[in-house]
């Protein structure tokens, strides 16, 4: 009986042994996947933080765009009341003649480039609806008719001089 005792007190430690191996395996485990799920929550919360901020620095960039949106609206509006019956005027009929009186005119590239100038004034006017501009291209366009003689002949040849 001793005999059998003893080889079943054997087993019993080799038993304990491997157990103890497992929980061994089992606690370094534990303890690896405590730690991840630490580095995890801390993740977690460095990034519900940045959210945060984000949806706040979002926030206030909308606030301003429509503070600027207004601000634009306003001086708009103080535009068109300082311009009075400018916006009124009709450049249409005008256009045509104006056309028709400059290819006629057209006799150097210089006098193509002006004309070109005024046009591309005229449509950025238009496409704005900005009486200025209209005006503007209006002014440059009866420059070139009325000092074709004056100046070279050149409307913008003093701001050709003062960029060299």
């Amino acid at each position: 009986e001793l005999k059998f005792a003893n080889k079943d007190f054997a087993e019993a430690k080799k038993g304990l042994a491997a157990s103890a191996e497992a929980k061994s395996g089992a606690q370094g485990d534990l303890d690896i996947a405590s730690k991840e799920l630490k580095t995890a929550g801390e993740a977690k919360g460095d990034l519900h933080q940045s959210c945060l901020t984000r949806a706040q620095d979002y926030e206030a960039e909308s606030k301003s765009r429509g503070e600027e949106l207004r601000a634009i609206a306003e001086a708009k509006k103080a535009i068109q009341d300082s311009t009075g019956g400018a916006a009124a005027q009709s450049y249409g009929g005008a256009l045509l003649l104006q056309v028709i009186s400059h290819r006629s005119a057209l006799a150097s590239g210089v006098d193509l480039a002006n004309f070109e100038a005024v046009r591309v004034i005229r449509d950025v006017a238009r496409r704005e609806n900005s009486p200025e501009l209209a005006q503007l291209a209006q002014r440059l366009s009866s420059m070139m008719n009325a000092g074709a003689g004056g100046a070279a002949g050149d409307p913008f040849g003093k701001v050709k001089g003062l960029i060299k």
